[in-house]
């Protein structure tokens, strides 16, 4: 009967110890952030509309693509358009176009229970916040009644 026990738990620790020798990288989680590092690069995973402004603006900071914008009942699919952040100023560029603006970065109430750093990205009249981060793909609500929700990937 021990021999039995002992040949299980051997077979047990063996198949612990051959599941985890796939990983290839190492994951570092800290409050609502993941952090994983493969190799040099970084792929995050955060939520952005309960960070500081400075943080907020580290994230963005770069050139995005517009893929498309959803709420619950429609999809608004997007080409050749980008967006460029940079502080306090954006490019939006549309078919070779450049369009500069300003954020107008702000604390605000959001309209759906909680603040967030808005900004004035795609209708100075309905300001958005960004909302999160999972890699290279950044989430943006707008707060209008429509409710899109903004995907855009970093290019």
């Amino acid at each position: 009967m021990n021999s039995v026990k002992s040949i299980f738990i051997i077979a047990a620790v063996g198949l612990c110890l051959i599941g985890t020798s796939g990983c290839k990288g190492k994951s570092e989680q800290g409050g609502d952030q993941t952090v994983e590092k493969t190799g040099t690069r970084a792929k995050v995973k955060a939520t952005l509309f309960d960070k500081s402004l400075p943080e907020i603006k580290e994230f963005v900071n770069g050139k995005w693509e517009l893929v498309s914008g959803q709420n619950a009942g429609q999809l608004c699919e997007f080409e050749n358009t980008f967006i460029v952040f940079d502080g306090d100023k954006y490019i939006w560029s549309e078919d070779g176009k450049d369009e500069p603006g300003d954020l107008n970065w702000r604390k605000a109430d959001t309209g759906v229970g909680y603040e967030a750093y808005l900004m004035d990205v795609f209708y100075a009249t309905n300001p958005a916040y960004p909302l999160s981060i999972n890699g290279d793909t950044l989430f943006i609500q707008d707060c209008t009644e429509t409710g899109y929700k903004y995907t855009l990937v970093r290019r």
